[in-house]
């Protein structure tokens, strides 16, 4: 009995999940991004990115490469927690 692994630990991706994926026609990084929600969470694929884009390519015996379709997207601006609490200096 072989052991799932996690792959995506923001949005709880399991291996299984990407190989099921993969048999089911879905060949890109995007595409199991997309289908899956893996690399879609708060870290957005700084942790997972690689290992997706390295699970394509052993199950596709496709070479990974730059324009995978996997992105980083950054805040426009850091939020302090009060901000993200809805509360505002000098506001009532």
């Amino acid at each position: 009995m072989s052991k799932d692994i996690l792959i995506c630990r923001c949005e709880e991706v399991m291996l299984s999940e990407l190989k099921e994926g993969i048999n089911k026609g879905l060949t890109t990084a995007k595409a199991l991004k997309l289908k899956t929600r893996a690399g879609m969470g708060i870290c957005q694929g700084k942790t997972c990115r690689p290992l997706i884009e390295q699970i394509v390519a052993h199950y596709t015996d496709k070479e990974i490469t730059n324009g995978s379709g996997l992105t980083f997207s950054y805040p426009v601006r850091p939020l302090s927690l009060v901000e993200l609490a809805g509360e505002r200096k000098g506001v009532e």
